[in-house]
């Protein structure tokens, strides 16, 4: 093991003998899974891939009983394919969190958190191998500070070294001025020592009008000298039964230099949006969307109308416009057999035509599954996935859970 990755280690052991050396109290789940798959292409090879992935995953939270405060996590994922023997390292065991915690301390002075986490810290970052600090001086006000190495791409267990992919930044948040929360962010993220992305924003949320809520998110791309996203939102209740929203966003798409798409050329859009939620009784709510988008490639129309209960929805979905043109039919249910056995059926069909193709093709996608609680820690869940289209004569997957929660 490399030096900074036992030194990840030894920081977060640090961290969690304090909470071993007290009564410890832990929750958290444990979960075993099968994932099987075969699929046949509808041209050249006629042959039949298959495959058979084994899932062992762990999530746990670890705190002390007179130490509440300080928590240590783990979520983790080992992998066993039964068709690929010589998987790597790197695939076949992961750390999505790993780190000690503390949220409170000091009379609600200080919240931190040391080693692998997801933040989100007003603007999209992803997961971080560092340490992220928050103080909060007065009732209304916080400031953030993170900073570390941006964690692995495919988590494994293993960190960038610091000329890698550093990352540092920061969030002062402001609350319940003007009836408005505002967020000031800062974000620095370094690739082999090359300043990949600067940038620098504000946040909006603004309660002033009863019943209204009014986002604004505005950050600009310092690397680039450019606006990188601009994003507006409102939403308001008419009554008991009726919501009104839309929002309008202007971004580049935010691509990681280890990330595949990273081929392609990075170009602005513009997507605008409408909802508009409905309760018709006390059972059933519908619910209406419409959006549009402006690429470089040409304009594009999507309307989406949904009728749904607590236990599901059936939606039809219509897209048309210089991107292709698209219908299709969503049914997402969920039905209580007896007493803790679920069953639920997913349906996907479209029918869609490309941009520079006049033939209309279709595509389905089904999924059925069976959920079953044995117990108040044990729950398991059976599901069938099936889909077919013009490039596969057929996709069969089934997958299965057995969870352990306490």
């Amino acid at each position: 093991m490399k030096k900074r990755n036992v030194l990840m280690v030894c920081l977060v052991l640090l961290g969690s003998s304090v909470l071993f050396s007290q009564t410890v109290k832990t929750n958290g789940y444990i979960r075993n899974s099968v994932y099987s798959y075969a699929t046949q292409k509808t041209e050249g090879s006629t042959a039949t891939e298959t495959h058979t992935r084994l899932y062992q995953t762990i999530n746990v939270n670890v705190s002390s009983g007179q130490l509440s405060a300080i928590q240590l996590h783990f979520a983790g994922r080992a992998l066993t394919d039964l068709a690929e023997t010589d998987l790597s390292d790197l695939k076949r065991f992961k750390a999505y969190r790993f780190s000690v915690s503390g949220k409170g301390l000091f009379h609600n002075f200080l919240d931190f958190e040391l080693g692998r986490q997801f933040l989100y810290p007003g603007l999209i970052l992803g997961s971080l191998d560092g340490l992220n600090l928050t103080v909060k001086p007065w009732k209304n006000i916080s400031w953030q500070i993170y900073g570390g190495m941006e964690s692995h791409l495919l988590r494994a267990f293993k960190m960038y070294q610091p000329s890698e992919a550093t990352v540092f930044g920061s969030r002062i948040k402001l609350n319940h001025l003007l009836n408005t929360n505002w967020h000031l962010v800062y974000l620095q993220k370094m690739y082999h020592s090359q300043t990949q992305w600067q940038i620098v924003g504000l946040n909006v949320a603004n309660y002033s009008l009863p019943h209204l809520t009014v986002l604004l998110q505005s950050h600009y791309d310092l690397v680039n000298n450019r606006m990188h996203r601009l994003y507006l939102s409102a939403r308001y209740q008419v009554n008991r039964k009726l919501f009104l929203s839309g929002y309008v966003k202007e971004q580049y798409p935010q691509v990681y230099n280890t990330s595949y798409f990273e081929i392609f050329e990075v170009e602005q859009y513009l997507l605008a949006g409408f909802n508009a939620a409905y309760q018709l009784n006390n059972r059933f709510n519908l619910t209406a969307m419409v959006q549009g988008v402006q690429l470089e490639e040409g304009y594009g129309n999507r309307f989406i109308v949904t009728l749904g209960d607590a236990n599901g929805s059936l939606g039809l979905i219509y897209e048309s416009g210089d991107l292709g043109n698209q219908l299709g039919l969503l049914i997402d249910y969920r039905y209580e057999i007896l007493k803790n056995l679920l069953a639920t059926v997913s349906v996907d069909f479209s029918r869609y035509r490309f941009e520079k193709r006049f033939d209309y093709d279709s595509q389905i996608a089904n999924a059925l599954g069976l959920s079953y609680r044995f117990s108040k820690h044990w729950n398991a869940r059976l599901e069938y996935q099936w889909l077919r289209n013009t490039d596969f004569k057929y996709d069969q997957r089934v997958l299965n859970h057995i969870n352990f929660i306490w």
